[in-house]
């Protein structure tokens, strides 16, 4: 094959315009910046009547990977004939290319190369961005604003499944956890009735707390199927017992979440009986948040525990009621009384006792617990400033919202 031009460019998002430089020696480049995470420089080393070869090279500038996907959209008729160091798919103008099985590992800085030869019945056109993981290569890593992105913003895909190894467990987690750009926090949550083996009634509102970045482990096989675990009364043992699920996962070889998770970052938080298992799995010191939804312990310490263990918590709590209709109204508002760790007590009075799990102010309350959880566990300004200040959630109606100790 004889060259006849050589053509690099910066990978750039699609909407940003491309800036081109004067021609030097028989090349042409163009460069643009686009979304954080990685570069990508493409180069067409050679063309010929009817095809061209091209080099690829992609910038990690995230978190370290192991095992990477570019993918990007030819604006022509190209069709990838031959590509070398990975593996590729291509539908239509759609193309994909996974690592080959010796350069998965790409550490932050670090580089993947890969070429590929392509038939072209015109002037083959520079792609204009392109995905590493599903994040947009943008060139360069803004400086985030003070306190970063809120978590409330984000709106990853969630996949849900059985947990890996432990039938009484299923976990909510963002699809593509390289996505989320940094390791995710976690939240051991325990369902309403204390259900052990069905949690299809919160699958709603732990999806939306997935989806903004987080990884929820809950009670309850992913089908229903028998777990071995009774109903009906709490196991706050269930809740500690997530988090140690989580912490294998961590390590666990090939496993989705391996390396992906933040496990200085856990929370624990549950619904109604759910809500007594959470407030007393939160005194595990590994637990850095709690969230009790329409529950509390009771004055005369029915299900076995007493509100003396309010004492016990160490980390910021937030107890959310749904108004006098909640059956849990009185005993959420005399536990927010009682604690004394950093606390806030956030009422819709039009909630009920379900409201915040499966009716109408579904997406308020897990904006809520999410902007909690993100404000406590990230240390999100901007998440604390909702939360906290009179200009937040006190000022949306109709709720209402007390706080202590911060």
């Amino acid at each position: 094959m004889r060259a006849t031009n050589v053509r690099r460019t910066t990978a750039v998002m699609a909407a940003i315009a491309v800036t081109t430089a004067p021609a030097v020696a028989g090349t042409a480049a163009a460069t643009a910046e686009a979304a954080a995470g990685c570069r990508v420089d493409y180069a067409i080393g050679s063309q010929w009547q009817g095809g061209f070869g091209a080099a690829v090279t992609v910038t990690n500038l995230g978190s370290p990977v192991n095992g990477w996907q570019v993918a990007w959209a030819f604006s022509g008729d190209e069709r990838i004939t031959q590509l070398w160091n990975g593996t590729h798919t291509q539908s239509g103008a759609q193309v994909s290319v996974t690592n080959a099985s010796w350069n998965g590992v790409v550490t932050t800085g670090g580089t993947a190369t890969f070429g590929f030869n392509a038939t072209s019945g015109s002037n083959p056109a520079t792609p204009s961005a392109f995905t590493l993981n599903g994040v947009t290569c943008t060139g360069s890593v803004p400086t985030p604003p003070a306190g970063g992105e809120p978590a409330v913003n984000n709106n990853f895909p969630v996949t849900r499944e059985a947990a890996y190894g432990d039938n009484r467990y299923t976990v909510f987690r963002p699809s593509n956890p390289q996505a989320v750009g940094a390791p995710m926090p976690v939240l051991a949550f325990g369902n309403g009735a204390c259900a052990h083996t069905d949690n299809s009634e919160v699958t709603r509102a732990l999806t939306f707390i997935a989806s903004k970045g987080f990884v929820v482990v809950d009670t309850g096989s992913a089908n229903g199927s028998a777990n071995g675990v009774p109903s009906g009364s709490p196991i706050p043992s269930l809740l500690t017992g997530a988090i140690t699920w989580a912490e294998r996962e961590q390590n666990r070889s090939g496993a989705p979440l391996s390396q992906r998770l933040d496990l200085t970052k856990v929370a624990t938080a549950g619904h109604s009986c759910g809500g007594l298992e959470a407030l007393v799995a939160g005194q595990d010191s590994r637990v850095s948040a709690t969230v009790s939804l329409d529950s509390g312990f009771f004055a005369d310490g029915s299900f076995g525990y007493s509100r003396a263990e309010l004492a016990r918590l160490h980390a910021p709590t937030l107890f959310m009621a749904g108004g006098p209709s909640d059956i849990a109204y009185d005993n959420t508002r005399a536990n927010y009384d009682l604690a004394t760790v950093p606390a806030v007590l956030a009422v819709h009075p039009q909630a009920g006792h379900v409201g915040f799990i499966t009716g109408n102010q579904l997406t308020d309350g897990m904006t809520t617990v999410v902007q909690f959880l993100d404000m406590v566990l990230n240390g999100n300004a901007t998440a604390r400033s909702y939360i906290l200040d009179p200009s937040g959630l006190a000022s949306k109606y109709p709720w209402t919202v007390s706080r202590k100790n911060f």
